[in-house]
C-alpha cells in the first residue's frame, strides 16, 4: 500500500490550487508508504516550488522498492500537515491497530481530520462498506476524502468502477473535487519509479486500451485504477449507496435518483435530487414507472455495447 508518482502529483496539484490551504490533519486507512524513487519525488517538489532538500530527511526514502520503506507521514508533514495518523490491523509505521471489518468506535476522532485517505487499503477489507463508513465518520465537514482503487488487475477482494464513486458521492452529498482513471503502464521513469498518469474518467477511453497487456503483466507492474477526491459537505450519518433508479426512504428519501450539478468557475461537481417526491408519498404506479425507465436505459446501454462489438 503506497503513494506513487500520480497520487503524489495530484496531492501537490490540489495543494497548489488552494484546496488544502487550511489542512493540518491527515488520517490514512492503511499504514501507507512512499512508492517511488527519491529523484522523482524531488522533481515533483521542485515543480511546485517546494524545498527538495526536505526529502533527504525522510527515513528510508531511498530504499524503495526494498524494505524498510518510508512512511507517507513524512510527505504530509513536509506539506505542513503536521497531525498525521493511520489505521491498520498490522500496527505498522505507528498505525492505530483496528480491524476495519468492525465499526471504529473512538468517537473522539470523529469529524476531526481535514483529509482521510484510502490509497488501496479498503479493498482488502471484506466488510468494505464499514471501512468507508469509518472514513466518512473521521473526516470533518469541509474536509476531503481521497480514494484510489483498482478497476482492473487488482489484488484485493474487490475492484471498482464509476458507479461506486458516483454512488457514494451522491448518497452522502459529497462534492467531487477531482476524478480520473489512473494508469500504470508497466514502464518506468528514467529514475526507476513506475510510470503513472491520470486520464479523464470517460468509459469511452477504456474501449481503446489493450487489456491483454494489463492481464499478462505481473500484479503491480501495470494497472487501471479509479481515483477520486471528494469533499464532505456536512455532518450527516453515512448512507450506503444503492445502484439503480429506486432509492428507498432509509437511504435517500426521494424518488428517481440524482442530477449532476456543476459549480461555476471550478471543475468540481455534486449531485442534487432529481425529484422532490419522497418514497412515502409515491404511489405504486410512480414507483413502477421509475423502475421501468431505469430498466429501459439499461437495455439501451446493453444494445449499444453489442452493436459496437459487432462493428
Amino acid at each position: 500500500m503506497g503513494l506513487g508518482v500520480a497520487s503524489i502529483q495530484n496531492i501537490l496539484e490540489l495543494k497548489n490550487l488552494g484546496y488544502f490551504k487550511d489542512v493540518n490533519s491527515v488520517m490514512e486507512i492503511g499504514s501507507q508508504e512512499l512508492h517511488l524513487k527519491t529523484l522523482d519525488l524531488k522533481e515533483l517538489f521542485e515543480i511546485v516550488g517546494l524545498d527538495k532538500n526536505l526529502i533527504d530527511t525522510f527515513p528510508n526514502v531511498e530504499k524503495w522498492p526494498f524494505q524498510p520503506r518510508c512512511s507517507s507521514r513524512h510527505l504530509f508533514k513536509a506539506l505542513g500537515f503536521n497531525n498525521y495518523q493511520s489505521i491498520d490491523l498490522n500496527g505498522e509505521l505507528g498505525s492505530i491497530v483496528h480491524d476495519l471489518n468492525k465499526p471504529f468506535e473512538d468517537k473522539s476522532k470523529f469529524n476531526k481530520f481535514d483529509i482521510v485517505t484510502d490509497f488501496g487499503s479498503c479493498e482488502h477489507v471484506f466488510n468494505i462498506a464499514e471501512s468507508y463508513k469509518t472514513m466518512h465518520n473521521l473526516v470533518k465537514p469541509g474536509g476531503y476524502l481521497i480514494i484510489y482503487q483498482q478497476t482492473i488487475k487488482g489484488n484485493g477482494f474487490f475492484t471498482f468502477d464509476e458507479s461506486f464513486y458516483e454512488g457514494i458521492a451522491a448518497a452522502n452529498g459529497y462534492k467531487i473535487i477531482y476524478s480520473s482513471y489512473l494508469v500504470r503502464t508497466g514502464e518506468k521513469t528514467k529514475n526507476g519509479s513506475w510510470h503513472e498518469f491520470h486520464i479523464p474518467r470517460n468509459q469511452g477511453l477504456l474501449n481503446i486500451l489493450d487489456y491483454s497487456k494489463l492481464r499478462s503483466a505481473k500484479v503491480g507492474e501495470t494497472a487501471l485504477n479509479i481515483y477520486g477526491v471528494f469533499q464532505k459537505m456536512k455532518d450527516n450519518e453515512f448512507k450506503m449507496p444503492y445502484q439503480g433508479g429506486i432509492h428507498n426512504d432509509n437511504i435517500y428519501n426521494h424518488m428517481a435518483g440524482f442530477n449532476r450539478g456543476y459549480l461555476k468557475q471550478t471543475m468540481d461537481y455534486l449531485y442534487i435530487p432529481s425529484a422532490t417526491t419522497t418514497v412515502e408519498e409515491a404511489s405504486l404506479g410512480v414507483i413502477l414507472k421509475s423502475l421501468f425507465r431505469w430498466s429501459k436505459k439499461k437495455v439501451r446501454t446493453i444494445i449499444r455495447k453489442l452493436i459496437m462489438k459487432i462493428k
